[in-house]
């Protein structure tokens, strides 16, 4: 009815449709941001790389993510050591007992050591799980079977059930040293002979003993130039 009074309007109503145009539907500006993708992602990543090292650290099976060594340091090159156990086709150190052959060597200090060990024993023998663990080693590594022009996978700890011997140092500067020896069964061509691989510096000179740690022949574990032997470390020509 004209001449009447308009009642004024409703604020709260004003204020509520105000509010539905601020946030209108989603996608639109001025709507609720959307949580991304990205946070989801990086956890998945971190969490399979987690996962990947533990599982590593506990089986021993390699991770291959360890950069090889140089094989020369300040351009010289490192010298090399080869050792073998129960080498069938060394006439000279083949008999039934178990051996490390050359038992005996020497070595230069102050210089990176390429090292290569041949495993012929395809029989295992009982370690404890420090036993199983490299140490002492460059990157605490040895490279499994390896070939003259590439360095195998690298690992930190070979399975107790697959150790046949250790190469080790128990006393002196060098304690603690430690390299498992696989089963030659574990070789590429099985019970040919299984290689490790290690690159190590050893500065300070003497005459040092090594011990093969897994109980293996008794004969052997108790007489010198068998699972035990000397190094010895001479200071480096000029």
């Amino acid at each position: 009815m004209s001449g009447q009074p308009v009642a004024p309007p409703d604020d709260s109503r004003v204020k509520y449709r105000e509010m539905r145009r601020d946030i209108g539907p989603p996608g639109t500006p001025g709507s609720p941001p959307r949580r991304g993708v990205l946070p989801y992602i990086v956890l998945a990543v971190v969490t399979f790389f987690i996962s990947w090292f533990v599982f590593a650290t506990v089986t021993g099976i390699p991770v291959g993510l360890v950069s090889a060594p140089s094989h020369s340091t300040s351009g010289a090159a490192s010298k090399g050591v080869i050792l073998t156990i129960d080498n069938p086709f060394d006439t000279a150190n083949n008999n039934t007992a178990d051996q490390y052959a050359p038992a005996n060597f020497t070595v230069p200090a102050h210089t990176l050591l390429e090292f290569t060990i041949i495993n012929y024993d395809t029989g295992m023998n009982p370690v404890t799980p420090v036993q199983t663990m490299v140490n002492g080693t460059l990157g605490n590594c040895i490279y499994l079977n390896s070939t003259p022009t590439a360095l195998g996978p690298c690992v930190h700890s070979i399975p107790a059930g697959f150790v046949a011997h250790t190469f080790s140092f128990v006393g002196g500067p060098y304690a603690g040293f430690n390299v498992p020896m696989p089963s030659a069964n574990d070789s590429p061509e099985g019970g040919i002979g299984a290689s490790v691989t290690f690159f190590a510096y050893f500065n300070d000179t003497g005459t040092f003993t090594w011990n093969c740690l897994a109980p293996c022949d008794p004969w052997s574990m108790a007489h010198f130039g068998f699972m035990e032997g000397n190094m010895t470390v001479v200071a480096p020509s000029p």
